[in-house]
């Protein structure tokens, strides 16, 4: 390939290079080790990861699902594809930045102890990354540590192991924060019912005090057993009234009207009528406390059974609200890991950067584009003055 020709020379590309060569190795050299050596200088990263099983969902019914409803995000379902961006922005949260850096103390950090809180809380936050796969449902929480320019074997060791502990205590601190959250929705959940619980029992009180003014009122003890003694006593009376009618009938028609039998007669059919009809009105006597007029049996027991109604499911409610308050409190009391580690983050072996080998390998091929771009401009310059 005929890089320039004229009537006195030619020269071919290969030529060029051929001629140029000492410069072209000098500066390809000089321009790699340089690279080379600033790989050495230069911070370097190191990355560790931790990864995470999704957590099983709280499973709870009734009045606690509703509440828990009206507060999402509290439980941490990564398999849950609505909830993992809620997940990713409470691992990436200034929260759980500031929670970290308590528990690592990284204020008192020699890296980062002249550093601005909030600074530090933007360093911590931007230093994680999540990514969850919607598969498994697996979150991987990573988190990347750099070093200062020229670090020493040190400072290389302490990065590393930074990295470590910053991954670490970010699983370890969202674990405290969502079993807080769990705790704090159950405690929610356990007063909204405990008021609840307050509510019907003035409820069931005021039936209570209704069917006890209802009994006074109507003299019952007990309606049903009450009834079938009125009735039975009336059907008694009854049978006994129908008997002296007939008798009556028959007397009539063998002794003389006005006769002494006859007057006997009648006196007793008087006093068995009065009777049935008193039966049938509220009592035999007038301090008789527990007798029911029958005409009013429909009406008191349509009020009455609603009454009992009412009690009965009043106390199912309590019994129910009863188990779910105990259910909340036991949930509010118990100290159960949130977060299901797979893995722990280990200290970082090999650095995330610089990559030397790469680095190096792209210094030569740019290097030696540039010493051929530059032979080739100069050497054109020079044949054309």
């Amino acid at each position: 390939m005929k890089l320039y020709s004229d009537e006195n020379t030619s020269v071919s590309f290969s030529e060029l290079l051929l001629k140029r060569r000492l410069f072209l190795i000098f500066f390809v050299g000089c321009g790699t080790i340089c690279v080379f050596i600033l790989s050495f200088i230069m911070p370097q990263t190191f990355g560790s990861t931790s990864s995470l099983m999704p957590p099983e969902q709280r499973s709870s019914g009734g009045l606690s699902s509703l509440l828990q409803s009206a507060a999402p995000g509290l439980s941490l379902p990564f398999g849950d594809a609505k909830n993992q961006s809620v997940s990713a922005d409470i691992i990436l949260s200034n929260s759980l930045a500031e929670r970290i850096i308590k528990q690592l103390r990284l204020d008192k950090h020699p890296a980062y102890s002249q550093i601005d809180s909030q600074m530090l809380i933007r360093m911590v936050r931007n230093s994680l990354d999540v990514e969850v796969k919607r598969a498994s449902g697996v979150a991987y929480i990573h988190c990347s540590a750099s070093t200062g320019w020229l670090p020493s074997r040190q400072e290389i060791q302490e990065t590393k192991k930074l990295a470590s502990d910053i991954t670490n205590s970010a699983v370890s601190c969202l674990d405290v924060m969502l079993r807080e959250k769990n705790v704090s929705t159950a405690r929610k959940t356990r007063e909204f019912i405990e008021r609840v619980i307050a509510v019907k029992a003035t409820e069931r009180d005021s039936i209570y005090n209704a069917i006890e003014q209802f009994q006074k009122e109507n003299k019952i003890v007990g309606l049903e057993e009450q009834t079938k003694a009125i009735v039975t006593s009336a059907v008694d009376i009854g049978v006994q009234l129908a008997k002296m009618k007939v008798e009556l009938q028959l007397a009539r028609q063998l002794y003389q009207p006005g006769s002494e039998i006859i007057k006997q007669y009648e006196q007793q059919f008087e006093t068995l009528s009065a009777q049935y009809d008193q039966t049938q009105s509220g009592g035999l006597t007038a301090s008789d406390k527990f007798s029911i007029p029958l005409d009013k049996v429909p009406a008191l027991t349509k009020r009455y059974l609603n009454l009992q109604r009412d009690l009965k499911v009043s106390e199912q409610v309590n019994a129910y609200l009863q188990t779910q308050k105990l259910q909340e409190s036991i949930q509010e009391a118990r100290d159960v890991p949130v977060i299901q580690v797979l893995d722990t983050a280990p200290i970082p072996f090999e650095r995330e950067s610089p990559k030397r080998v790469i680095m190096t390998m792209l210094a030569a091929v740019l290097f030696s584009g540039l010493a051929t771009l530059w032979i080739i401009t100069s050497e054109m310059y020079r044949r054309r003055s």
